[in-house]
């Protein structure tokens, strides 16, 4: 083993509606394949996004929602950022339900506080060749509407206006602050400029890793002149969608020393239909995969905002939507399939509704 401590950050996680059926007649561990958890295993700090609440069987949660008994698989996972757009799905009983979950499972957490405190501060990994400071936070646009008032989500704006980075940069016993931040537009590997702007900004205020999630999508990475790196899309790691496009995820892995965080090497995982997360280990597999980054990282240095691109991240959109909506019909039925999409409708009608009553 590495003599170093290493920590790895993995994609979406989210235990809930297909895999409420697909786990019922299988083991718990048996999400991840052998090669997988051998291979993280061997990590010292595995962190994620967790894309849903834990949450008893809320009725009215519908069904984006982990049951208490699924929350077994986390126990890979060192720290969560609850940073997101689905956290307050149940209401503030599923955020309670998450917190007390997490904290019997000894599992850290970012991103969301009580009122109590004045910020959401960094979950602190401690390590032996140093800590590392750990926070996550959400787009300003992407804030739950129904957010309820006894937590809060740290909003990017407030960390960006905060001095928050800059104060734990200067703390002798962090060697590196990481971001974990929620933004940018679903199922395109192409950040828009307004993201790739606020995520160079946060390397300008302190941050030295920014991770971020919400694209569903693998997606490319940069240096900062600062000295801070970038990776605008993880992908899913453990999630109940096998379509093409979310399918791969990426595990950047890093070492961790007196001088902060120096990137190692990256993992990549598949799943397969019966939605196993798979470690890809083909080499020529691993190569394609590793062309495909260069070249989102090539064209995301240029110019974000350039019409190719912006064609091109339509094109993956609308592309990703045709096959899911195939998919969808093959293995859940036309009818479910209908109504997914007439609620679907109902959800951009009522925040086109709340966006206009917004402007009176």
């Amino acid at each position: 083993m590495n003599s170093k401590p290493t920590i790895g950050f993995c994609g979406d996680v989210m235990l809930a509606r297909g895999f409420l059926k697909a786990l019922k007649s299988r083991v718990l561990d048996s999400v991840l394949s052998e090669n997988l958890l051998r291979r993280i295993s061997n990590l010292d700090y595995l962190i994620a996004n967790l894309e849903t609440p834990i949450c008893s069987g809320n009725k009215n949660s519908g069904d984006f929602f982990m049951p208490p008994d699924y929350a077994e698989l986390l126990t890979h996972f060192d720290c969560m950022s609850l940073a997101n757009n689905h956290i307050f799905d149940c209401g503030e009983t599923g955020v309670v339900e998450t917190i007390a979950t997490l904290n019997k499972l000894n599992i850290g957490f970012t991103g969301i506080c009580s009122h109590s405190k004045d910020l959401c501060y960094p979950r602190i990994i401690a390590s032996t060749a140093g800590n590392i400071s750990v926070i996550g936070c959400i787009e300003d646009s992407l804030y739950p509407e129904f957010a309820e008032s006894s937590f809060s989500i740290l909003k990017l704006s407030d960390l960006l206006n905060s001095l928050l980075l800059n104060e734990f940069e200067e703390r002798e016993d962090i060697v590196a602050n990481v971001v974990l931040l929620h933004a940018g537009n679903e199922f395109t590997p192409f950040p828009s400029r307004k993201l790739v702007e606020s995520a160079r900004n946060l390397v300008g205020k302190g941050a030295d890793l920014v991770m971020i999630s919400h694209s569903h999508f693998v997606s490319g990475f940069e240096r900062i002149a600062e000295g801070g790196m970038i990776f605008y899309g993880l992908g899913d790691f453990i999630f109940d969608v096998p379509v093409s496009g979310r399918k791969t995820s990426v595990v950047p892995i890093f070492e961790i020393s007196r001088n902060g965080l120096s990137f190692s090497e990256i993992l990549f995982t598949k799943k397969s239909s019966d939605l196993t997360v798979n470690l890809v280990e083909d080499k020529r597999e691993i190569r394609k995969l590793h062309r495909k980054i260069e070249k989102y990282s090539k064209l995301l240095s240029n110019n974000p905002e350039a019409l190719r691109i912006r064609a091109l991240s339509k094109l993956y959109v609308w592309n990703y939507q045709l096959l899911r909506i195939m998919w969808m019909i093959r293995s859940k039925g036309f009818k479910t399939t209908v109504r997914f999409l007439l609620d679907v409708l109902k959800r951009a009608v009522r925040k086109t509704f709340m966006h206009l009553r917004g402007k009176e």
